[in-house]
Formats: C-alpha cells, sequence, structure tokens
C-alpha cells in the first residue's frame, strides 16, 4: 500500500529537544513561517525516498483544505503519488487543488504516460520546455494566480508549493540562471504568503547547500537513521540562520 502524506504530520511541529528555550524558539519560528509565508531549502546527504517524505510532510495532511503546486524536475512518477493525500480523504478534489508542473529532462509525462500511476486522478499536468527557465518561472505564477482566483484569496499557508529538484536544474543550466529563477519563484510564493520548499539533495556542509542557504527563510536537513536504534528510520532539523536557531535532530 503506498504510503501518503496524510499519514504524516503537516508542518514538523511535533518536536521535542531537551532544551525547553530552544523548543520555544522553534515553535515560534514554525509559527512565523506559516503566519507570514516561507521558502525552505531541503537538504541532506539521505536517500531520495527521505525528500519525498519530507516533501510530503511539507506539502500538508488532507486535514485542511489546501492547494498544491508542485514543480518536477527528476522525481518519479511514484514519489508524486506518495507526496499527495489520499484523495478519498480529501475535502475537495485534486482537480480543484493540485497542479504539476513538469520540468523533467528529457520531457516525459507524470500523469499521462502508460507507466504512470493510476493514484493521481484529476490533477492537471503542464509540460514545460525552456531555455533560460523563463517558462517555469512563467508556469508557476499562472498556477498561483489561478489557485488566488479560485481560493477568492489565499489564506497564509493555504497555498503549498514544492520544487524537486534543484540538482536537474543546476545540471542543465548556468548557476546564475537557476539563481535568477528562484528568486522570482519565491518571491512569487512571498506574494501569496504561501509554503514553498525546495529540494536540494546535497549535504548540509556542501559549498552549494551553503551558498543557497541565505536565500531562504529556513534549511531543512534530513537524515537516515538506524531503526534498530531508534523508533524511526528518518530524522529532520531545522536551521533558521537569521535567528541563530539550530535545532536538535528530530524524527521526520
Amino acid at each position: 500500500m503506498t504510503t501518503r502524506s496524510s499519514d504524516r504530520r503537516g508542518d514538523g511541529s511535533e518536536h521535542n529537544p531537551s532544551d525547553p528555550a530552544a523548543d520555544t524558539d522553534f515553535r515560534d519560528l514554525l509559527r512565523g513561517l506559516k503566519a507570514d509565508g516561507c521558502n525552505l531549502l531541503v537538504v541532506g546527504d539521505a536517500p531520495r525516498h527521505l525528500f519525498t517524505c519530507a516533501s510530503a510532510s511539507l506539502l500538508g495532511s488532507a486535514d485542511e483544505p489546501r492547494y498544491r503546486l508542485l514543480a518536477i524536475t527528476d522525481a518519479s512518477p511514484q514519489s508524486v503519488v506518495e507526496r499527495l493525500p489520499d484523495p478519498e480523504e480529501m475535502p475537495t478534489s485534486f482537480e480543484e487543488t493540485t497542479r504539476i508542473v513538469n520540468h523533467a529532462s528529457p520531457p516525459r509525462s507524470i500523469t499521462g504516460d502508460a507507466h504512470s500511476p493510476s493514484e493521481l486522478p484529476g490533477v492537471s499536468e503542464t509540460r514545460v520546455v525552456d531555455p533560460q527557465l523563463a517558462g517555469l518561472q512563467a508556469q508557476l505564477a499562472e498556477a498561483m494566480a489561478a489557485f488566488g482566483r479560485h481560493a477568492g484569496g489565499l489564506r497564509p499557508a493555504e497555498l503549498r508549493v514544492g520544487v524537486d529538484s534543484l540538482d536537474a536544474l543546476f545540471e542543465h543550466y548556468d548557476e546564475s540562471v537557476v539563481r535568477r529563477c528562484l528568486r522570482v519563484v519565491t518571491g512569487y510564493v512571498d506574494d501569496y504568503d504561501a509554503m514553498g520548499h525546495y529540494v536540494l539533495p546535497k549535504p548540509f556542509a556542501s559549498d552549494r547547500a551553503r551558498s543557497l542557504a541565505t536565500e531562504f527563510d529556513a534549511v531543512v536537513e534530513i537524515r537516515a537513521v538506524d531503526p534498530a536504534k531508534h523508533d524511526h528510520d528518518a530524522e529532520e532539523r531545522w536551521h533558521a540562520p537569521d535567528r541563530g536557531l539550530t535545532t536538535d535532530w528530530m524524527a521526520l
């Protein structure tokens, strides 16, 4: 059975560090990020399926109405299914609330391919191929605007945006082009008070992760752990350099 995001927490708020002051700082951070909208960089030296789990958590569970916009560059169709809620548990349909912008290279369909999972009924997919990422920026902006019109105005954090992954963009485009695209997209996310997350499967200490960290409101670092020594197989910790905050490791 596919494990969907409705089986997971929606915002990473179940945090129990040993330091009560750190716990308060972290909860204050989360409240601020959800109230004002935010852009999060998701990094780590971890298997790709753990990035899918982290993305599912940040896209939110099925218990509240949300709009979800996912830009795919190298994620698999099955990973898209696994990060979305079970449609039978959602208060609204995929057709109204979920869009995929497909920027895979080489081009391939996420929802329409004969080998794609069948658990994406009604999900709208737009395929984009463009030389300087202007098409990707435009499609994401258009989708956010469409959700805003449909909702009659979006509440803070009601719109969830994900990009998986940045690795493929850096592989095919100059760094300056990718950074310019990120500034445009994160700006749109801020405009709608949305929560955006951007997957970069690199260690937190890597040069690329360090250089990009300052472009985001916080960095979510993930890692695999031995389930025989823990009651879980993956952990996350959050970094907010502007606040001088790094949390303890906690279950993902």
